[in-house]
C-alpha cells in the first residue's frame, strides 16, 4: 500500500510515518518539504505521486497562535485538507485526516461520543471543524479521527514539560478542572493503521487512550511513575489551578471533551488501553530510571 503522512514534523505525524514504514510504501512530509500555507506546493507535490491513501496529521494547533493568526489557521486547517481531499477523490485514494475532540463545547460531564453535537469556541476549533465537513464532502469514503492530549516520543508534550518543571521548581501547578483523554502517539500510529483498511466505514471517529483525566492528574501521574522509576524532582505534588486561572490562555477552552471510544473499538477490533498504562510505558521506555 502507498501512503502519503503529512505532518510529520509532529508528535503523531512521526509516530504514523514511522509505524507505517514497514508496513507500506510511504511518503512522508514534514513542514518544510510541504508548507501546508501553500496550496500550489500541495498540488505539484500530490499531484505527481501515486498513492491509495492519504493521512494528514499537520495542522496549526497552538490554540493562542491561532487567535492572532486567523488566517494561517484557516489556510492549514481548513483550505489544505479540502484541496488534499479534491486530490485524493482524483486519485481513487482514501483520506484520513486528524482532528479534534475540541470542536465539542465540552461543557457536559460524561463522554462524547461522534453524533453529540458540536459547538467551537476558539478560532482553532472553528477551523478544525470546518476541516472535518471539507474532508467528508470531498468523499463518503474519508475518515475524521479526532483525538486529543496526545503525548509521545518525538516532541515534548505536556508530560514531558511537567517532568522538566518539577525536577528544577519546588512549586508546580496544573489546571484540575479540565478533563479530558490523554492520547499516546504510538498507540494511534496503530489505530490509524487499521482505520486505513477499505472495509472500515468513511465517517468520524473519536481517537485516543481510554479514559479521562484532568490536566492536574495526568502530570501528576507521569510524577508518580518517574518516581517510582528512582526520579528525584524538586516538586512531588502538582498544585490545583482552575482554567479560569490561567490568564496567558487568550482562546476559549472546553471543561470536559473525554471521548467515547466504542466506535473505533467496533470498526478496527482494537480496544485502545487505559492511557495511564500507556502513559507509563511510554515513561519507562523514554525516561527509564533514573
Amino acid at each position: 500500500m502507498r501512503v502519503v503522512v503529512t505532518g510529520t514534523g509532529g508528535r503523531l505525524g512521526a509516530a504514523v510515518a514511522r509505524h507505517l514504514h514497514e508496513r507500506c510504501r510511504v511518503v512522508a512530509y514534514d513542514r518544510k518539504a510541504l508548507d501546508l500555507r501553500e496550496p500550489p506546493r500541495i498540488a505539484d507535490h500530490l499531484l505527481g505521486l501515486e498513492f491509495d491513501a492519504l493521512i494528514n496529521c499537520a495542522a496549526v494547533t497552538s490554540l493562542e497562535y491561532c487567535e492572532s493568526h486567523p488566517e494561517e489557521a484557516a489556510a492549514v486547517n481548513v483550505d489544505a485538507p479540502a484541496l488534499m481531499a479534491r486530490i485524493c477523490r482524483e486519485r481513487g485514494a482514501r483520506m484520513i485526516h486528524l482532528s479534534t475532540n475540541y470542536v465539542n463545547e465540552g461543557t457536559a460531564p460524561g463522554l462524547r461520543s461522534e453524533t453529540d453535537p458540536v459547538h467551537p469556541l476558539s478560532i482553532y476549533a472553528r477551523t478544525k471543524l470546518e476541516g472535518e465537513r471539507c474532508v467528508l464532502a470531498g468523499d463518503g469514503a474519508n475518515i475524521v479521527a479526532r483525538t486529543a492530549w496526545v503525548f509521545g516520543p518525538d516532541r515534548p508534550a505536556f508530560v514531558d514539560q511537567i517532568v522538566a518543571r518539577a525536577q528544577k521548581d519546588a512549586h508546580c501547578a496544573a489546571v484540575g478542572d479540565g478533563f479530558s483523554s490523554a492520547s499516546y502517539s504510538l498507540d494511534m500510529a496503530a489505530l490509524l493503521e487499521r482505520l486505513m483498511a477499505p472495509e472500515v466505514p468513511g465517517g468520524i471517529y473519536n481517537l485516543s487512550n481510554a479514559g479521562f483525566a484532568s490536566w492536574q492528574e495526568l502530570g501528576q501521574c507521569a510524577l508518580d511513575i518517574l518516581t517510582a522509576l528512582g526520579w528525584k524532582f524538586r516538586c512531588r505534588t502538582l498544585e490545583y489551578r482552575r482554567l479560569s486561572d490561567m490568564t496567558a490562555f487568550t482562546a476559549a477552552r472546553p471543561v470536559s471533551t473525554a471521548m467515547d471510544l466504542s466506535k473505533i473499538s467496533a470498526a478496527t477490533g482494537i480496544t485502545p488501553r487505559p492511557w495511564f498504562k500507556a502513559l507509563e510505558e511510554y515513561l519507562t521506555a523514554y525516561y527509564g530510571h533514573a
